[in-house]
């Protein structure tokens, strides 16, 4: 029987990745459980269980990257990937640091 560290999850060997992985995995949680309390206060304290808004604020979650995807993919596919990661990353890097006084909210 051949070992499963060796197959399915060899790239875990590597420290960059667990890394990576460990913090994709936080990323995507906390996403999801955002997700998931707006579309309940959308759907239960806004709107009173209208299913159209519901269904309008989960469209509207999800709009961004769809209208963005022709770019998105022309950038993957023609810039150096590595000052894409960079640049992209340490933006959004200084999003998150950005004082709440310069923040928008509804």
């Amino acid at each position: 029987m051949s070992d499963p560290a060796k197959g399915t999850f060899r790239s875990l060997a590597g420290f960059n990745y667990r890394v990576w992985a460990g913090g994709a995995i936080v990323s995507n949680v906390g996403t999801w459980m955002q997700r998931t309390a707006q579309d309940w206060v959308v759907l239960t304290q806004l709107t009173h269980n209208n299913a159209t808004a519901m269904g309008v604020v989960m469209a509207l979650q999800f709009a961004p990257q769809i209208l963005l995807l022709p770019w998105t993919g022309f950038a993957a596919d023609h810039l150096d990937r590595r000052k894409l990661l960079l640049v992209t990353q340490g933006a959004m890097g200084l999003l998150g640091l950005a004082p709440k006084k310069w923040r928008v909210s509804f």
